[in-house]
């Protein structure tokens, strides 16, 4: 799921190809909300489905740089 979570924030980023960095552009809300619907298509059963969700997602922020080619992204280090 972690894997899935990761790629929906790259997929949704805003890449800016002139200084070459991925910006996020999701809130920590809405991953959860994406990450509900993946596990539910999953494990539709589970008890635990919102501890095991909120465990997956990064600690990311609307308008932070995940990646950048000096490196100093969320996801770089």
């Amino acid at each position: 799921m972690k894997q899935a979570i990761r790629k929906y924030i790259f997929r949704t980023s805003y890449h800016d190809h002139i200084l070459a960095e991925s910006v996020c552009t999701v809130t920590s809300s809405q991953l959860y909300d994406v990450g509900v619907k993946y596990y539910e298509q999953i494990n539709p059963n589970d008890a635990e489905m919102g501890k095991k969700v909120n465990a997956a997602i990064p600690d990311v922020e609307k308008g932070l740089i995940l990646s950048d080619s000096r490196g100093r992204g969320v996801f770089q280090k």
